[in-house]
């Protein structure tokens, strides 16, 4: 068994608390609410339960609950095809202007999210190669993705779960920008709550 770096770095960041990670419906759901997005998957029930887990979570816990919403995998990428990645992705984390809603300089990798036939046609079309150097995609392969309503004009994520990606991140800076911003919309999420 080959137990990287990062895995351990990753692991000490999340373990913590008790408690069961959310299903991906749940763990996009919570990141969706405190982003102020609509959750139209999940029934009332469900929304105001998860609202009520929300209330009383902290920055570090939503993003320890919510880690199980997509597989990540790096990839290496031919430069003249990052376009085209980031092109069929809803990108997140600090790609492009994103990085700019976290004071933080624009990163060399495209981050984003796409369902598994998604996932699977970017691979092949992008001859994405799984573990090369340097890293020039991160892809979240998620088997709940929410549809894109493309009302905000925007193919990224909702900023909750851009917050949440960095601040699983293996950076410093990118984790603290995360936490900062989940711990803001949260605070958000719980004085519109009141």
């Amino acid at each position: 068994v080959l137990i990287l770096a990062d895995s351990v770095r990753r692991y000490a960041l999340l373990a913590g608390k008790g408690g069961r990670p959310y299903s991906p419906q749940m763990a996009f759901g919570a990141l969706y609410l405190i982003s102020g997005k609509s959750v139209p998957w999940l029934d009332a029930q469900r929304r105001y339960r998860l609202g009520q887990y929300v209330r009383g979570a902290g920055a570090m816990d939503l993003v320890r609950l919510t880690r199980r919403r997509a597989q990540t995998r790096e990839y290496w990428c031919r430069d003249s095809l990052m376009d085209k990645v980031r092109e069929s992705i809803r990108i997140s984390g600090a790609t492009g202007r994103l990085a700019d809603l976290f004071h933080l300089a624009p990163g060399t990798i495209v981050e984003g999210y796409a369902d598994v036939p998604t996932a699977k046609q970017v691979i092949h079309d992008c001859r994405l190669r799984l573990g090369g150097e340097p890293t020039g995609v991160r892809l979240r392969t998620a088997v709940a993705l929410p549809a894109h309503d493309g009302n905000d004009g925007s193919p990224a994520m909702p900023l909750g779960v851009c917050a949440a990606d960095l601040a699983a991140s293996d950076d410093p800076r990118e984790r603290r920008a995360g936490v900062e911003t989940l711990g803001r919309l949260l605070a958000a999420f719980k004085d519109e709550s009141r």
